[in-house]
């Protein structure tokens, strides 16, 4: 017999006793934060609290001085990195940072999220600069953090997500979405979107993570979630992660379609990506 789906009321429910399991931002990074959104912040106030946090500290100059934020000179001190690569990318790397920091231990699984992730934010943002959209550091964090509910269930709920892992690594026409949702009830966009509600993100990114497996259904922003579905798509592409689709079409790819995107333009942008990855990757591990 076989067996009833779960209702609507089910998944709901278990939403809401995983949310009481997410992790809280951590306090130096929440510090930073909230003082980066006050409007009279300057460079000193912001540089004290990372200092608190030598690690994140350290991740920051170095994410700084990496070619992804080229600059022509070398940034030495912490707020040589606020007041030159501004408030807005500060936030990004805090958040990139404390993102990488879910992963503890960091093996070989934990690395395919990650590569993914990363290879996600930087082909977002590089979409953003080509597509000449403003909000290019938002694209950034929303590619980066996309599937940071996955990274959660690996954490929380370790043992069936490893095995989902897997059996999407080794048949590409898996879907996360899919086998989550038969494992669990729900999926990752539904753990995304409650910590990045948790982590008081501003709401186009928490549209962006909850819809980037739906852009149509995107209303605050719906160019940022359109752009994280398609630097997605890319990143698959590029064997970027678990999902491995080299011989994808891109030109089929729905959010493709709705940036109005040429086959040649695609295979441009793919290329762009590609080096972007090779040369920016490696600052983020």
């Amino acid at each position: 017999m076989k067996p009833t789906s779960p209702s609507p009321d089910h998944h709901l429910h278990t939403l809401v006793q995983l949310s009481g399991d997410l992790p809280a931002m951590p306090n130096v990074a929440s510090e930073a934060l909230q003082k980066i959104a006050d409007p009279n912040a300057r460079a000193e106030d912001i540089q004290k609290i990372l200092a608190k946090d030598p690690a994140l500290a350290a991740r920051m100059l170095k994410l700084a001085n990496s070619s992804f934020y080229a600059r022509s000179r070398t940034i030495a001190t912490l707020r040589d990195a606020v007041v030159v690569i501004g408030l807005k990318t500060v936030r990004a790397l805090v958040l990139a940072s404390v993102t990488r920091d879910l992963f503890d231990p960091f093996g070989l699984t934990e690395k395919l999220l990650w590569e993914h992730a990363v290879g996600c934010g930087l082909a977002a943002r590089t979409l953003a600069v080509i597509l000449r959209f403003s909000k290019q550091e938002e694209c950034f964090l929303a590619g980066l953090l996309h599937d940071v509910g996955q990274m959660i269930l690996l954490t929380q709920r370790s043992e069936p997500m490893r095995r989902i892992i897997e059996d999407v690594y080794n048949n590409s026409d898996q879907s996360f979405v899919h086998l989550e949702r038969e494992c669990f009830g729900f999926d990752h966009t539904d753990v995304g979107r409650l910590l990045a509600d948790k982590w008081h993100f501003p709401e186009e990114i928490i549209e962006a993570i909850a819809c980037h497996h739906r852009p149509a259904s995107a209303k605050i922003l719906p160019p940022l979630t359109v752009i994280v579905h398609l630097a997605n798509a890319i990143c698959h592409k590029l064997e970027l992660g678990p999902t491995k689709r080299p011989d994808l079409d891109l030109s089929t790819v729905v959010s493709a379609r709705a940036l109005k995107l040429t086959p040649d333009k695609l295979a441009a942008i793919e290329d762009s990506i590609r080096a972007k990855v090779q040369s920016e990757a490696s600052s983020f591990f």
